[in-house]
Parts: structure tokens; C-alpha cells; sequence
């Protein structure tokens, strides 16, 4: 699923779009899930330097840039149409 997800977002980014991370303990309950389901995490950027926006997830100040929305939907849809043909 991880290879399937990459191709799907370098689709829509390119190949510097995909950049696998370290294993992290993100949402921990996930594994019991993805023992059942193919599956993997995909991170969203949103950061933008440009418009300020610098703040992490969890800061009072975190906001995003909202472009960021139409890219992860149509990595979504192509990762979609990937897996069902």
C-alpha cells in the first residue's frame, strides 16, 4: 500500500512529492487495523513560509494553507482509482 500511495502522490507532485518517513508512533492503535486491511500513513504538508504559516499541529497558533486541501484530494482520488483497477 505504501508503494501504491507513493505512485499516487507522485502523480500528482512529481518525484519529489513522495518522501518516505521514519517509523513513527503516530496513532499506535493503527497496526491493529492494518493487520486486518491493507493499509498505510500519508502526511498532508501544509507548511508555508511565504503566508507565515510555521506553526506545528498542536500550537495555538498552528493554521494552514488551505491550498494544501485540493492537492491531498486528488492524491486521494488517484490513489483510489489505483487500488480499484
Amino acid at each position: 500500500m505504501t508503494a501504491l500511495a507513493a505512485e499516487a502522490v507522485r502523480d500528482v507532485l512529481g518525484t519529489r512529492g513522495a518522501v518516505e518517513q521514519d517509523i513513527t508512533m503516530g496513532a499506535e492503535d493503527m497496526s491493529y487495523v492494518l493487520k486486518k486491511v491493507p493499509g498505510c500513513y500519508m502526511v498532508l504538508g501544509s507548511m508555508n513560509k511565504a503566508k507565515g504559516l510555521v506553526h506545528p499541529h498542536h500550537s495555538a497558533r498552528f493554521d494552514f494553507d488551505e491550498s494544501a486541501l485540493g492537492i491531498g484530494l486528488e492524491i486521494w482520488l488517484r490513489l483510489a482509482k489505483r487500488y480499484l483497477s
